[in-house]
């Protein structure tokens, strides 16, 4: 069977909603992942330096070419800075539904480029892919996230307890989910 990119490069008022490859690197090392602060609610491991980052940006384009990858990096329509990234990850294919990823770089919050984002995403998720069900954990300590899943008309399903590890510590997850109806 042939894979068909499903793959949609998006736009807002304010942001382009690109493929992320290496020519946006080092904006997104920068602005996220040199700090190692974004880790705390970011289900990655810290990069070493920005040599081993690039390796992995690298190889989103092998992701890209298998058309069912869904990573999206914000870039700035006035600036051509690519400012944080969404992701659509976790897919069930069984029940036509995924989970929802984003990271915005510090110096870029409280202005709702986010919501921004995340508002167009999950419009062309339930227009254009077989999905009925957008997930979000949340940590619960993440203040500025659970504001935005509000935002967003998410509704608020329960509490995950212990479920994200931080540093040899535990951390409770908010359940959010919206449905395509």
């Amino acid at each position: 069977m042939e894979n068909t990119d499903l793959f949609k490069e998006l736009e807002t008022e304010r942001l382009y909603l690109k493929k992320i490859d290496v020519t946006y690197a080092k904006n997104l090392y920068d602005n996220i992942y040199s700090d190692i602060d974004y880790y705390k609610y970011y289900y990655s491991l810290p990069f070493e330096n920005f040599e081993e980052y690039y390796k992995l940006v690298e190889s989103y384009a092998d992701y890209y070419l298998n058309g069912n990858y869904f990573r999206w990096g914000l870039v700035l329509k006035e600036t051509n800075e690519m400012i944080g990234i969404v992701q659509l990850h976790s897919k069930d294919m069984l029940n036509d539904a995924c989970k929802l990823g984003y990271i915005l770089g510090k110096n870029y919050q409280h202005n709702g480029y986010m919501e921004e984002a995340l508002n167009k995403i999950i419009e062309f998720s339930f227009n254009n892919l077989p999905i009925h069900r957008i997930e979000a954990e949340v940590v619960t300590d993440n203040l500025k996230s659970l504001k935005l899943v509000k935002k967003l008309n998410m509704t608020y399903e329960g509490i995950r307890k212990e479920s994200y590890k931080y540093q040899d510590r535990y951390y409770d997850q908010a359940l959010f989910s919206i449905l395509n109806n």
